[in-house]
């Protein structure tokens, strides 16, 4: 009977140990948040991780995050023909960056829009297998994913705006890390 009850302890104390050891889990890390703003982010390190820091930045009405998705060489696409009010077809990287000032925090140039008081973006980002290498010459090793999106704006006096569709992102990688070289809006407007 005596070795059966010190067993039993020993049992015991090996059941306690584990479970005291189960919440430390060397597989499955607490995230790490080295941002000052208590901002998590996900690596650039991966197409579908800037496009989920993307989310981020608009959701956050972050324009630092925002930069950091995009390359300097960044170009914005709109089919003109949705959208024949806007004038032309594209935009670099200092108008787009222009653009969101405004809408994440000064709203309108001209002083007669707020920025919105909430966005709302949404991408359903596909698996890898369905993106596409780019093959146009000077792209090698560029990734272009299709997402469905939708994107709310809320104003305080009511007046919201929403947008879906599809947007068309050309990523490229450079430097160890991914950015969003081309943006292809294609939604009707």
């Amino acid at each position: 009977m005596r070795l059966v009850h010190k067993r039993l302890i020993i049992l015991g104390y090996l059941l306690l140990i584990l479970t005291l050891l189960s919440c430390i889990n060397p597989f499955n890390p607490s995230i790490r948040n080295d941002n000052p703003n208590n901002d998590i982010i996900y690596a650039f390190d991966s197409p579908d991780n800037v496009l989920r820091n993307l989310m981020l930045a608009y959701n956050r009405k972050s324009i630092d995050l925002y930069k950091d998705c995009l390359d300097v060489d960044f170009r914005f696409h709109v089919v003109s023909q949705h959208a024949p009010e806007i004038g032309f077809d594209w935009w670099g990287y200092e108008q787009e960056i222009e653009y969101h000032t405004n809408l994440f925090s000064k709203g309108s140039t001209d002083g007669s829009h707020l920025p919105p008081s909430n966005i709302l973006l949404n991408l359903e980002i596909p698996p890898s297998n369905l993106w596409y290498v780019d093959n146009q010459v000077g792209h090698e090793n560029w990734i272009i994913i299709s997402c469905y999106f939708y994107l709310q704006l809320n104003y305080l006096s009511g007046n919201n705006i929403t947008a879906n569709g599809y947007a068309r992102f050309h990523l490229k990688p450079l430097n160890g890390r991914w950015y969003i070289a081309i943006w292809m809006d294609e939604s009707f407007i």
